[in-house]
This record gives structure tokens, C-alpha cells and sequence, in this order.
């Protein structure tokens, strides 16, 4: 496979060539991997070939073997470059799982991320490529030490909370040529943090249009995925970290009416195991925790639903400021109603009772009043869904790669 990679990079215009260097496992079950997937392949669109840089790591048995290309539903090829890293976090979460408890854990990433910062900057110093892209500052700025001039473009979808990271953030800054922010909060946030304005560009999630804005009745939906056809079916999609509010949906469910059950898609499989143990002692009887599914799966659970949900926490800056949520995009696309949290990183996306019903996070009542309103008013609910499908329409991971090439060539030219 080096060879391969090899042999294509030659074969480039290195005007044409970004190397996009993602600190990530991949393929994987996170959406990180997911939305990066999406973005190589919609740059291809806008003429760059980009080669993805990533860890050779550990990875989850029944993704390990998987091509990425027909697991995220790609258009191209992927042209990819594993670099072999020192990986510790397998130490000590398969090898030595005693160990996966701190100071362990980050101790583990940090020798994985040197190890990785050091063979990618040896790639990209071999490599002929234009532009250096991605989502690790620590590892862009390791690499912008070996750019040789060439523009370094950090993505930004958060900040460190920690003082002593903040203070080195302020320190690289000024080595990123350019910064592309997934939210005004990020954005804003930078700037204060001294990030030159005129070099930040808002350049929120998409979505992968052709996939998700389907037409499949829900009974249909649901027969695929072996679900019941009758009663109310409320779906969240993504992962169940804390400030993704997930528990706060299961606790919902003491609130709406027996016929209404909450399915709860996604998540690492440790995060499963701790879910289902979590709704089962609070006998959380209307929550069905499903897993994780293939990014395939997603746009059928999505359109067996009457309701999607998305209920970040306002108590996590990441989850009220700076995330742009992938699934919002898709639920937007699906044309189904969306109840979500009233926080700034959605509102920058959703108008309450328009494109979606926005409720008080972090309040399980009150989601579920958000839930019941639109169960309970049908044309409300397709207005909803058909206002928001139209507004996301245009949002797609091409548009976003076209918005960000621009950005890149006029900081070319300064």
C-alpha cells in the first residue's frame, strides 16, 4: 500500500495536491473519521487530491478490514498514507486495560500523537503537496516546522479548556497561515485568543445530500431495519458523551406517552455497554439503545423516525458553543422533525418553530414537551421537516469544499 501512495503523489501536480493529516483511527465508528472522509472526497470534487495521513493503529475488529471507500459511501478512491506510530493507547486499553485509568490514558495519546507528529512531518517533507490541512493544532504545528513554506490550515472544531494548553494554543497561532472555524463560537473564541480575523473562515458541517434527502416511507424504513411498524418512534443519532446530552433524551422518556419508544443510535462500544447498563437500573422502559450501526444504515433510521432529536448540554462549552453536529445536517436532510437543545451552536443552524422546536437544555420535562408537541401535530410536524430539508439543501460537503479552497487560494495570494 506505501508503494501505491507513493507511486500516485508522484503523479500529481503538487498544485493540485493537499495532504490532509488527520491524528485519527481509520476507518472508524467516530464521526471525526466520518466527516473527514466526507471532505477528502468532496475536495476531489474541486480538482485537489489530497492524500490522507493517518496512524497505523489498533482499530475495532469489525472495522478494521473495512475500505472506507464502500464504508462511507465514497465517490473516488481514497488515497491514503498510514503512518506507523508508537501505539501506546492500545497499551493501555487492550494490552494492559489495569492501566486505563489516569494518568495513563493521556499519558498513552501523548507518546501515540509524538510518535504520529514525527512520521508525518517526515512525510510531508518528502512530499511534494501545496497546502497542509487538518483538525490536530499540536500536530499542524509540529508540521508547519516542516512545511518549507508551504500553507498550513488548521480546521478548528474546539479548544482546550486547560490554562497551560490555552496558553500554547496563543503561542502557534501565528504558525497557521489560515484557520477554518466549524462555528461563529469557535471563530469568536479564536479571535479573543488573538487569531488575526481575516484569516479565520466560518465554514459550518454538511451533509452528503444524496443519501440522506431519500423519500422512503417510515413504514417502509422501519421494515428494512426489522423494526415495529406501529406506535411513535422518536430517533437520536451520534455518539454518548456527556455534553451530547443522550441521557438526558433517556430520562425524556418518563415523559411522553406508552406508544412513543426512543431509540438511541450510536456510540463507542464501551459507551454502549454503559448506556444500556444506565436506562436498565433507571428502568428507562420506552429506550431501545441500539449501537453503533454503519454509516449506511443512518439514513433509514432516520426516515423510520417521527421525531429526531438532538439534545446537546449547555453545561460543556464544546456541546453549546462550538459544535456543528453532523447529524443535524442529516436529520435536516431526511425532512423529519427536529427537536433539539437551545444553545448557540444549534441556533446558528436551526430558527425555533421553523426549521425545528428548540427547547431548554439539559431538562428532560421539557424535552419531552418539545417531543410530544410535534407527535401531536402532524402538519406542524411536516411543515417542520419540509421548511428545514429546503434549508439544508444547498449545504453539502461540496459547497463546504469549494468555500474552503477559495479561502485557501486567497491566502495564497497575500
Amino acid at each position: 500500500h506505501t508503494r501505491y501512495w507513493r507511486d500516485w503523489s508522484s503523479d500529481v501536480c503538487s498544485s493540485d495536491l493537499w495532504l490532509y493529516v488527520a491524528n485519527a483511527r481509520f476507518p472508524s465508528e467516530k464521526a471525526q473519521s466520518y466527516q473527514i472522509a466526507q471532505m477528502v472526497d468532496a475536495f476531489a470534487t474541486e480538482g485537489i487530491a489530497v492524500e490522507l495521513v493517518h496512524p497505523d493503529r489498533a482499530n475495532l475488529d469489525d472495522t478494521r478490514e473495512e475500505d472506507p471507500r464502500w464504508f462511507y459511501e465514497l465517490r473516488g478512491p481514497l488515497r491514503r498514507h498510514a503512518v506507523r506510530v508508537l501505539d501506546a493507547v492500545k497499551l493501555v486499553t487492550i494490552d494492559q486495560p489495569i492501566l486505563n485509568r489516569p494518568p495513563w490514558p493521556g499519558l498513552a495519546f501523548a507518546v501515540q500523537s509524538l510518535s504520529f507528529a514525527i512520521g508525518a512531518s517526515r512525510h510531508a517533507r518528502r512530499s511534494r503537496a501545496k497546502v497542509i490541512y487538518g483538525r490536530d493544532w499540536p500536530i499542524l504545528w509540529a508540521l508547519s516546522r516542516a512545511g518549507a513554506g508551504r500553507p498550513v490550515v488548521w480546521e478548528a472544531h474546539d479548544l482546550p479548556e486547560r490554562d497551560r494548553s490555552r496558553f500554547w494554543l496563543r503561542r502557534v497561532l501565528p504558525r497557521f497561515d489560515g484557520i477554518v472555524a466549524i462555528t461563529a463560537g469557535v471563530r469568536e473564541a479564536l479571535i479573543e485568543m488573538g487569531a488575526d480575523p481575516d484569516r479565520v473562515l466560518v465554514a459550518p458541517d454538511a451533509v452528503a445530500w444524496e443519501r440522506f434527502a431519500i423519500e422512503t416511507p417510515a413504514v417502509d424504513a422501519r421494515r428494512t431495519l426489522g423494526l415495529p411498524v406501529s406506535g411513535k418512534m422518536v430517533v437520536y443519532a451520534g455518539h454518548l458523551y456527556p455534553w451530547k446530552g443522550s441521557h438526558v433524551l433517556a430520562r425524556a422518556g418518563q415523559f411522553v406517552p406508552e406508544d412513543v419508544t426512543i431509540y438511541i443510535v450510536g456510540g463507542t462500544p464501551a459507551d454502549v455497554t454503559s448506556f444500556r447498563t444506565y436506562v436498565q437500573t433507571e428502568e428507562l422502559r420506552q429506550v431501545r439503545v441500539v449501537g453503533h450501526v454503519p454509516p449506511t444504515q443512518v439514513p433509514a433510521w432516520l426516515r423510520a423516525a417521527d421525531v429526531v432529536v438532538l439534545p446537546n448540554s449547555a453545561q460543556s462549552v464544546i456541546g453549546s458553543r462550538y459544535t456543528s453536529p453532523l447529524k443535524l445536517y442529516e436529520y435536516l436532510a431526511s425532512g423529519r422533525p427536529i427537536v433539539a437543545s437551545d444553545v448557540p451552536a444549534i441556533r446558528e443552524v436551526l430558527t425555533d418553530g421553523q426549521t425545528g422546536i428548540l427547547v431548554v437544555p439539559d431538562d428532560p420535562a421539557a424535552l419531552a414537551a418539545g417531543i410530544v408537541t410535534l407527535l401531536a401535530d402532524q402538519v406542524s410536524a411536516d411543515r417542520i421537516g419540509t421548511a428545514g430539508r429546503e434549508w439544508v439543501r444547498s449545504r453539502t460537503w461540496d459547497a463546504r469544499a469549494r468555500l474552503i479552497r477559495t479561502f485557501v487560494d486567497a491566502l495564497a495570494r497575500r
